[in-house]
């Protein structure tokens, strides 16, 4: 559960997609297989929602594909979960956007200030080799982590989860800040 706007929450429930299709065939509704697999993982939630007031529609999400987009191309770029998506169980996709972001941002710094296509197409593939490389521990272990292994090898995973988090938090905020020296001699 967390906070999202007006005082409301989300909650979400990460379970294995064939456990929680065989819930979804049982129930009536996707509100009840919902409640079902809330009073499973958190009754004491459960309990608590009994008396809240749901504010939008129930939503599911079966399987979807851990997979990985070309990063640019002309006149576009991706970033975030456009370029790539990783199953939602890490609940780490809006960090991925924002590092995009930055390192779009100075690769298009570099692009528009390229005075031949190829270098504009040099400052993006540069983009796109970063981001893949700043992705990829994460979207390994999030892969393995979909597939809900035992429970010590999930724990061990999220722990390996929580060391890669913290290296790549650790190389962005090592990164200058883009434009820096420009704001500098301004």
């Amino acid at each position: 559960m967390f906070p999202t706007h007006d005082g409301q929450a989300c909650i979400w429930v990460c379970i294995p997609a064939a456990d929680a299709g065989a819930v979804r065939r049982g129930a009536g509704s996707r509100v009840e297989a919902f409640g079902e697999l809330l009073e499973r993982s958190a009754p004491q939630l459960a309990e608590r929602l009994r008396h809240a007031r749901r504010t939008s529609p129930v939503q599911g999400m079966l399987r979807q594909p851990n997979q990985l987009r070309r990063a640019f191309g002309p006149g576009w770029a991706l970033v975030g979960d456009a370029g790539y998506y990783r199953d939602a169980v890490t609940a780490y996709g809006i960090s991925d956007a924002f590092r995009d972001a930055e390192l779009l941002a100075v690769a298009l710094d570099q692009a528009l200030g390229a005075t031949a296509e190829a270098e504009e197409a040099a400052a993006l593939a540069g983009y796109q080799q970063q981001r893949d490389q700043a992705l990829r521990e994460v979207f390994e272990i999030t892969c393995r982590l979909s597939a809900y292994p035992p429970v010590p090898a999930f724990v061990e995973l999220q722990k390996q989860l929580a060391g890669a988090i913290d290296t790549q938090s650790a190389a962005l905020a090592a990164r200058p800040v883009p434009g820096e020296r420009r704001l500098a001699t301004a």
